[in-house]
């Protein structure tokens, strides 16, 4: 019995030793952080026969750099085609499309074109053709067929000399909005 009691003892000594043995060989723990984000959505619900792609809201032209000198003439320079993209069109609901165009700002010297809105650029103004046609601002545009699915209104934007004394350089900055009718 006392041999039992040697053992029993000896078991419950290396029982109590043997966690101690197996935390300590193991290395600390590295505590590695989360890497958090965020996912937002926006969009909007519409009760119309097309919704706008997001890439047309806004609609973004770039001229780049014109030379003063190319505004002789009152010639239309740095011309830019660009599409208004629609999305999720239903033929079933409209079949056609018109564009109505507003410049936040007329041209005072030529009314045919917006005005430069910020910037230190002057004499020019920025004027837009659909389906070949001068845009006339606030009339409705040529109707444009629409297509199921998606469906694209072109337009071609330009600079053009306003008829003032001088054409001065520098940066501009515009903004026209466009309303879209369907029938």
């Amino acid at each position: 019995m006392k041999l039992n009691s040697v053992l029993i003892a000896a078991a419950l000594v290396s029982a109590t030793m043997m966690p101690t043995a197996v935390i300590a060989a193991d290395p600390p723990v590295e505590v590695i952080s989360p890497t958090n984000g965020e996912i937002q959505f926006k969009g909007e619900l519409v009760n119309s026969a097309c919704g706008l792609a997001p890439s047309s809201t806004p609609v973004m032209v770039d001229f780049g750099q014109i030379t003063t000198s190319r505004l002789k003439n009152k010639q239309h320079v740095g011309n830019v085609q660009k599409n208004i993209e629609l999305q999720h069109c239903d033929i079933t609901v409209a079949k056609t499309a018109t564009v109505t165009y507003t410049p936040n700002t007329v041209d005072a010297k030529d009314a045919t074109l917006a005005a430069f809105t910020s910037g230190t650029a002057s004499g020019a103004g920025i004027g837009l053709t659909s389906a070949n046609q001068p845009v006339i601002w606030g009339q409705a545009s040529t109707p444009v067929s629409l297509t199921e699915g998606s469906s694209n209104i072109s337009f071609v934007a330009y600079v053009k000399e306003n008829g003032d004394t001088k054409v001065n350089p520098g940066t501009f900055q515009s903004s026209i909005n466009f309303r879209i009718d369907y029938q």
